[in-house]
């Protein structure tokens, strides 16, 4: 029976510790994303919806849907790098859409 306890306890603190560790994960990664986000709001080029996605990730975190809060924070971090692209590729180009 002792064995059973044991076992059961161990469980349940990987399961805690992988809480834990899911929970830093998201936060290093939403952090990223937001510091993204905020670069292509410095350029200018903030799309969106990037912030509004960042909002819903931490919604989805705090609910304890690590697998969506993930998933919103991958599809933000990639918004922002696209802004970002955007505003370093409009900086070159808009000489082209100047009539001469």
């Amino acid at each position: 029976m002792k064995k059973y306890v044991i076992s059961g306890l161990l469980a349940l603190s990987f399961v805690v510790a992988g809480t834990s560790l899911a929970g830093d994960e998201f936060e290093a990664a939403w952090q990223a994303a937001d510091d993204k986000r905020k670069e292509a709001a410095s350029m200018k080029s903030e799309w969106r919806d990037t912030k509004k996605m960042l909002d819903k990730a931490k919604q989805a975190a705090e609910k304890g849907d690590m697998d969506a809060a993930m998933s919103l924070v991958a599809m933000a971090h990639e918004q922002a790098a696209d802004g970002i692209e955007q505003a370093e590729r409009e900086s070159v180009m808009w000489i082209t859409r100047v009539p001469r």
